[in-house]
């Protein structure tokens, strides 16, 4: 007499869970003083899926040249990042780089 269980034969697999949110690219800009313009190529070879341009700002009190570094990712090495921003505020002799990410900016 078969026995009446509500588990499943070992041979099937339960239920997937539903899937989770899409996860989106975050969008990251790093505008770097002229001075330390050489970390763009670091930050465009760890992400390849990245923009520079050319650009004036006024994030340091006047007038001075800057690169825009525009990456899309779905996630930045956080510890990879603190290094290049520590080296772009040395070559320029900076106290912070400016960074907006996720639509904030924040000046490290």
């Amino acid at each position: 007499m078969p026995s009446s269980s509500s588990s499943p034969p070992s041979d099937e697999l339960p239920p997937a869970p539903p899937p989770g949110p899409v996860p989106f690219p975050t969008l990251t800009i790093i505008y770097l003083p002229a001075e330390a313009a050489s970390m763009a190529e670091d930050v465009s070879l760890k992400y390849p899926n990245s923009t520079l341009e050319d650009c004036i700002g006024f994030f340091h009190g006047r007038e001075r040249q800057y690169k825009k570094v525009t990456i899309w990712s779905q996630g930045i090495d956080s510890l990879w990042m603190d290094a290049v921003i520590a080296k772009a505020k040395e070559l320029a002799a900076v106290e912070f780089i400016t960074v907006v990410s996720g639509g904030v900016m924040l000046v490290l």
